[in-house]
């Protein structure tokens, strides 16, 4: 999905599109000009660059309000030459954020040759189902496989969870202490609602690339597997607002948040194979047994070295896994509208 009559939006906004294309032939000038010799190539991913990026309407127009999310290639790049590429992007980042109001992303710099690592992340093989090239010539794209969804990591759907139910603790945080952050607060709510199905669809090797065929999928998965037919309901409502956000909060918005939290919470449990409502232990192991193919040292070496300590339950599972488990305790144990605390804060930080 690359060069001339790229579509950005699914809901149809030529204005919007003819405003980012601008932008993007701006970005792409500024990068030329930083002369990064071991930068190859900037994709833009994300939902513009899969042609289903939010349109925010408003009385002046029509708006940006999803992030820009830049990918970017390099080959040859050593500590040093990485560190020059982040810097010199995030100038550009920080300078076309205040120019369209979101969010302008760029990724850390990935070597081409090493790409290969990143292959069965969900992140890098939706980029492979949809992106504008937007700087550079390399072919990045021969150096990942597209993977069937069945063939991604339960890990993945576990680090799906932990970020989407993170964004959920924050927002019910905001509500907690009486924000007025109306567009955090639905934003994160809409997005944990849709983070639970994707995660379900992962999980169960039934994921599908477009938002579309999702919200089908993810209306069969419920009807199979027996739960809640409003859960189906709250996905496909979310989908709906991601394409035209409306960030207002609605009437009652604590109890919205109790019925995000539930969705959440069975989503877990779901995820994790054991009946809804289970305990914090029951949960635990059933993640850790679900992602048992991917034990490995390095979880073990990754969680010591960025904790300073050794776990003792799962100690070989992807830290991932183990974080949303305390976070699955946190929010099934705190009742009503919670806090976050900070050591889980700490954790999610270190392992998103």
């Amino acid at each position: 999905m690359t060069g001339g009559g790229h579509r950005y939006t699914a809901v149809p906004s030529p204005a919007l599109e003819a405003e980012l294309e601008r932008a993007l032939a701006g970005i792409a000038a500024e990068i030329d000009a930083l002369n990064l010799p071991k930068l190859r190539a900037v994709a833009l991913g994300g939902g513009y660059g899969r042609g289903e990026g939010g349109v925010r309407h408003t009385e002046r127009g029509d708006r940006l309000y999803n992030d820009l999310d830049f990918f970017v290639f390099a080959s040859g790049a050593d500590g040093a030459a990485a560190r020059r590429i982040d810097r010199a992007l995030e100038r550009v980042s920080e300078q076309w954020e205040r120019r369209l109001g979101v969010a302008v992303d760029f990724g850390p710099v990935k070597n081409l040759e090493a790409l290969k690592k990143v292959t069965g992340t969900l992140m890098y093989q939706e980029l492979l189902r949809g992106w504008k090239s937007v700087w550079g010539e390399a072919d990045w794209t021969q150096f990942l496989a597209a993977l069937p969804p069945e063939r991604l990591p339960f890990s993945e759907a576990a680090r799906l969870l932990l970020n989407r139910g993170m964004g959920l603790l924050f927002a019910g945080d905001c509500l907690r202490k009486g924000s007025e952050d109306a567009d955090f607060i639905v934003r994160n709510m809409n997005k944990a609602l849709l983070g639970c199905g994707d995660a379900l669809l992962l999980a169960s090797g039934r994921y599908r690339w477009r938002g579309a065929e999702r919200v089908a999928a993810f209306a069969g998965y419920v009807q199979k597997e027996g739960l809640p037919a409003e859960y189906a309901r709250f996905y496909e409502k979310a989908a709906r607002w991601k394409l035209e956000p409306v960030p207002v909060l609605s009437a009652h918005p604590a109890e919205q948040w109790g019925e995000c939290r539930g969705f959440f919470l069975d989503a877990v449990c779901q995820a994790a194979g054991v009946p809804e409502g289970s305990d914090r232990r029951a949960v635990a192991a059933g993640l850790s047994r679900n992602a048992r193919k991917e034990r490995s040292l390095k979880n073990f070496l990754r969680w010591a070295r960025r904790t300073g300590r050794v776990r003792r339950r799962g100690m070989w599972d992807a830290p991932a896994v183990t974080v949303l488990g305390k976070l699955y305790a946190h929010i099934r144990e705190c009742g009503g509208l919670p806090e976050c605390p900070s050591e889980l804060r700490r954790l999610w930080k270190a392992f998103r």
